[in-house]
């Protein structure tokens, strides 16, 4: 493994390290980065739609455009949909969806144009539009290369998984707008078009944009597979075709992205996306492309889209005209910017390091290879240590599009916070975390063979041979200290001892119950009392900051505090019960939780007492939450005097 890049955000360094990071370590991390905002799209959302633009404001400065980019919001669609533990992310995904479908629909007639030959597909501006006016749903009148075939493909593939997945039903309109971007697609003869492709660039044959259309026809036959009543509006055999010729194209042109002569591109970090999201590509395949992007485009920030990349070349906002924001740029433009780039002054890119990372971490998921965990965990690193520091000029915890040179500084675009980083990043994040919960179960199940007694234990002899096994690079002798302190009468219980070293959960939450002076017991109180005591500690728990700073959520159907009439939503319940922090009751007024906003401490409401504290441990160092509690009781016993209670 190659030297980890600069951490730009400092709070970021303790998850970017070469030892695996527990869960609990990793549930941290997002705690933080959802805490500064890191990961927080609606400063994107064009107001009044489920569409997002590019660029998130973050709320320094005005929003200056509602243009959205389907290829962009399918993949924030597709964030949303995997990484969604609630519900909530699922609905949003498919209200994205349900948007670009609207636009498509209400644009129907520039592929019936096409396909019907009144249009000329050659004119960019006459082929479907893959960028528009999200807040009106309208096509711009300004020019854009919207030869795009891989934006299409992208939109068909998540339409139709979500379907597959029993999370968006299929609407006839729909089914027939699908049907009639098929045809166009056959039309066009995408497999040998040239299209501007994800770069929006110069008009070629690229792999990247067949193999989403691919992609695209086997999910819609996936989806027919699973449907036998499903009937395609579109003329026989279309489905098949597209998959066949564009299979016979990419078997001519992979690995690399383009072999037309004069416009031969060899690795491209677009070909990323045949691997993960889009699964097209087999595992041979998949590593040959991953190993071309690490070795050849790969740099100490993050990785080039292509060598000659010379959007956000040096000094790109002196040398080039405009502001750096996304706009079209004509091929003399593009031939002029190129003369500017010199070699390893390309933009480093930020949406990618997390691609490799999901993508080794679905190979991990297959072959329970360490070292393609190893790398999951190191692509990870590498995407969080490109969130922004305190000297960043966008402001920090933000994910930025790329870093260029400026003179001799690899600084963030203007195009900061980009959301397609953020989606991407979310994407990692959610796939790491399974990832570690697959290993811890692996291990157990490994160290099981040896527990033939079923005791639950092991000795030290058999760890070593079981953890060699698993690593033979592993230093014992290093190792034989550590594991030391799992052991008991020579003999290591390997439960307590997997959960302390991948889930950080080995030492236990600290918990302390305080009735308050002045009100009887819980169950001696009537409801009026009960809510007393609600009042009492809502009021003096909403007044803390700093780390204990958080919010409270009344139980499900409570109508006792005014704020939250109705109590927590379902979806709320749920994210309250993953986290073990969540309580049921018959009577629901009254009761509630306190939590904090990196999830970690909680204050349960009249539950058994008046007051429950619980605060998770710190990464298995025991000392850390018994002094973190006494900290808390002190600041809530002060704020409880101010409310006229103490602690009974």
């Amino acid at each position: 493994m190659v030297a980890g890049p600069k951490v730009q955000q400092p709070a970021l360094a303790p998850f970017i390290k070469d030892e695996l990071l527990t869960r609990e370590e990793l549930e941290k991390c997002i705690a933080m980065l959802t805490k500064n905002k890191a990961l927080n799209l609606k400063g994107a959302q064009v107001a009044g739609t489920n569409l997002f633009t590019d660029v998130s404001t973050r709320g320094q400065k005005p929003r200056v455009s509602n243009n959205v980019w389907v290829r962009d919001n399918m993949f924030l669609a597709l964030s949303l949909y995997v990484s969604d533990t609630t519900g909530e992310g699922t609905q949003a995904a498919v209200a994205v969806v349900n948007d670009v479908a609207a636009f498509f629909l209400k644009t129907a007639a520039r592929f019936d144009d096409v396909i019907g030959g009144s249009a000329d597909p050659n004119d960019p501006m006459s082929r479907p539009h893959v960028r528009f006016n999200g807040a009106a749903l309208e096509e711009n009148d300004e020019f854009w290369n919207h030869k795009q075939n891989d934006a299409l493909g992208y939109f068909i593939w998540m339409r139709c998984r979500l379907c597959a997945d029993n999370k968006m039903r299929m609407t006839g309109d729909h089914l027939r707008l699908l049907g009639l971007m098929l045809e166009y697609l056959l039309k066009i003869e995408f497999w040998q078009d040239e299209d501007a492709g994800h770069w929006e660039e110069t008009p070629k044959i690229e792999a990247s944009s067949v193999g989403a259309v691919v992609a695209a026809a086997k999910e819609f036959k996936r989806l027919l597979d699973m449907y036998p009543g499903m009937i395609v509006p579109c003329c026989d055999g279309t489905l098949d075709e597209l998959e066949e010729r564009g299979q016979e194209a990419l078997e001519e042109i992979l690995p690399k992205e383009c072999v037309q002569p004069g416009k031969e591109r060899v690795v491209d970090g677009a070909l990323l996306f045949l691997i993960y999201p889009l699964n097209l590509v087999d595992e041979v395949m998949a590593r040959t492309i991953l190993k071309n992007v690490e070795e050849q485009l790969m740099g100490k920030i993050g990785i080039r889209r292509y060598n000659g990349d010379s959007y956000w070349c040096k000094d790109y906002k002196e040398r080039v005209r405009g502001d750096g924001a996304r706009r079209a740029f004509s091929a003399e433009e593009i031939r002029q910017r190129d003369k500017m780039m010199m070699p390893g002054q390309e933009a480093q890119w930020c949406i990618f390091d997390s691609i490799i990372s999901a993508a080794y971490g679905t190979f991990f998921e297959k072959g329970r290879d360490w070292e393609d965990l190893q790398k999951q965990q190191y692509y990870l690193g590498r995407s969080l240590a490109q969130v922004t520091g305190p000297d960043c000029p966008q402001g920090a915890w933000v994910c930025p599009e790329c870093y260029y040179l400026c003179k001799s500084s690899w600084v963030p675009s203007d195009n900061t916070p980009f959301v397609w980083t953020q989606a991407n990043l979310q994407l990692a994040l959610h796939l790491m975390d399974r990832s570690l919960a697959v290993s811890g179960d692996e291990v157990k199940n490994e160290f099981k063979r040896y527990d033939i007694a079923g005791m639950g234990n092991i000795t030290l002899e058999d760890l070593c041979t079981v953890l060699s096994k698993l690593n033979s690079e592993l230093p014992m002798d290093d190792l034989v200290p550590l594991l030391g302190n799992f052991a008991t009468g020579g003999k290591i219980n390997f439960e307590s001892l997997i959960d302390g070293l991948f889930c950080g959960t080995k030492a236990s939450p600290a918990k302390s119950s305080h009735d308050l002076r002045g009100l009887r017991p819980l169950k001696a109180m009537s409801l009026d009392e009960v809510c007393e005591a609600e009042r009492a500690a809502t009021d003096a728990l909403l007044e803390m900051h700093g780390e204990f700073e958080g919010e409270y959520y009344p139980l499900p159907r409570s109508q006792s505090f005014p704020a939250r009439l109705g109590g927590m939503t379902t979806k709320e319940e749920q994210a309250l019960q993953s986290s073990g922090f969540c309580f049921k009751s018959k009577e629901a007024s009254g009761r509630g939780v306190f939590i904090n906003a990196e999830k970690d401490i909680a204050v349960l409401i009249n539950h058994e007492s008046h007051l429950e504290i619980v605060i998770k441990p710190d990464l298995g160092d025991a000392s850390v939450a018994p002094r973190r509690l006494r900290m808390l009781q002190n600041v809530l016993r002060d704020q409880l005097k101010l409310c006229g209670y103490d602690f009974a």
